[in-house]
């Protein structure tokens, strides 16, 4: 489907599930649908299913917006004590459209217990109290975390009944915008139909012998964080130039600004030094930098911000920047300022979700369930730009009930 077509539908105040390949414009076309319903005076809840996934659409978790917070399931109580909380009912009653984003990692008792609460809270028997709902998603990507042994059929959230009782419209986004080369393309194409041919296996094998132009670094994926801070510590340490510290500004209800701390990709403190790899975690389009962008620091202002040079060569000096908070009427309620940086030697594949790396290094021999390696490599532009260290069978496989709901998604995408 075009997104001009899954425009249109939104448009038309179905509830949606948003889906389709990374790098096919899902959060753009997400970010458009608010600017519309913002034009058109409607109210937006704007949520996420993660922290991180949050930031990049600057909403906020679904736990914390719709009262579930760390519950798996939500009882008669826990809603008769949401009812009692004013600000909660008056947050739920100013919302015509809710949206969450990142889905897939929405456990299924989740989506169930946000779909009670809004139906009880706001005495409307329809689906999740009458809202338009709007999920955006790609269930290939990261699953929900689940009870130990728990089976697929038990976590992922279109095996919910609200999900069911919703009639969601599918919108399968196709055009690809994110790759550039036809052979990432195919092979991420193959790892989701689990038809990985000997011509992508050859271009795996043969990626462990990439080098890099021009003494570019790449940035490190690894599946696990112990690997990361340990690479990233060590490399900063090995600087022998001078240490800038900086700490996070917030402001705001404390409870609110905590839960922004967790979502914000730039860390509360950071070091840097005069050689440091770091990495871009907000977009700035007047910059014409994305949440991804690598660079180095060269410098320092008089004012002490860092001065990066990108690996395509712009130097830019980097200041403060807001992760702000609003509700469903605009206004910010919570505000996080800080560099928008972090070192980027190494990151974990969970952080680098929803990110467009230039040159990645990564080594998934630990990698330990279904899609990370699909979210690993979907990250990249360019197989070109891809030294793969060395991956295990995991890698290359994706739930195969993920395989099975996707494939009926095309379908109903089609028949739209």
């Amino acid at each position: 489907m075009t997104q001009d077509k899954a425009f249109t539908i939104l448009k038309s105040g179905y509830n949606v599930f948003l889906t389709g390949q990374a790098g096919t414009g899902k959060t753009y076309l997400l970010n458009q649908f608010i600017k519309h319903l913002r034009k058109e005076k409607k109210r937006v809840a704007i949520t996420a299913s993660t922290g991180i996934a949050a930031t990049h659409i600057k909403g906020t978790t679904i736990h914390s917006w719709s009262g579930i917070g760390i519950k798996q399931e939500i009882t008669s109580k826990d809603i008769n004590k949401l009812k009692r909380n004013e600000q909660f009912m008056d947050r739920i009653h100013q919302t015509d459209v809710l949206i969450i984003d990142e889905i897939s990692m929405l456990h299924k008792d989740q989506l169930d217990s946000i779909h009670y609460i809004l139906e009880a809270c706001l005495g409307d028997p329809r689906p999740f109290g009458g809202l338009q709902v709007v999920l955006c998603g790609d269930f290939f990507q990261l699953p929900p975390v689940g009870k130990k042994n728990e089976r697929s059929k038990d976590k992922f959230c279109f095996m919910s009944k609200s999900w069911q009782f919703a009639d969601f419209k599918i919108c399968y986004l196709t055009k690809q915008y994110r790759q550039t080369k036809n052979d990432l393309i195919t092979i991420l194409q193959e790892i989701r139909t689990q038809n990985v041919s000997s011509k992508s296996i050859e271009l795996l094998n043969n990626a462990a012998k990439t080098q890099f132009k021009n003494k570019i670094e790449p940035t490190k994926l690894y599946t696990h964080n112990i690997d990361v801070d340990k690479i990233n510590l060590e490399r900063l340490s090995q600087l022998k130039t001078e240490s800038y510290f900086y700490e996070a500004k917030t402001k705001g209800d404390k409870t609110i600004v905590n839960t922004l701390k967790k979502q914000v990709l730039a860390p509360n403190k950071i070091e840097l030094k005069i050689g440091a790899k770091v990495m871009f975690v907000k977009n700035n389009t007047e910059k014409n930098i994305v949440n991804g962008t690598l660079g180095k620091v060269i410098d320092f202002s008089v004012k002490d911000y860092p001065i990066v040079k990108t690996t395509n060569g712009r130097t830019i000096t980097v200041y403060r920047e807001f992760w702000i908070i609003e509700d469903e009427n605009g206004n910010e309620i919570a505000s996080y300022n800080q560099l928008p940086l972090r070192l980027a030697w190494a990151i974990t594949i969970h952080k680098s979700q929803g990110m467009t790396l230039d040159v990645v290094e990564m080594d998934l021999t630990k990698t330990f369930e279904p899609g990370q390696g699909y979210v690993a490599l979907s990250r990249l532009k360019d197989i070109d730009n891809l030294l793969l260290k060395g991956y295990n069978e995991k890698s290359l496989e994706v739930d195969t009930l993920a395989l099975k709901a996707d494939k009926r998604f095309k379908e109903l995408s089609e028949s739209l």
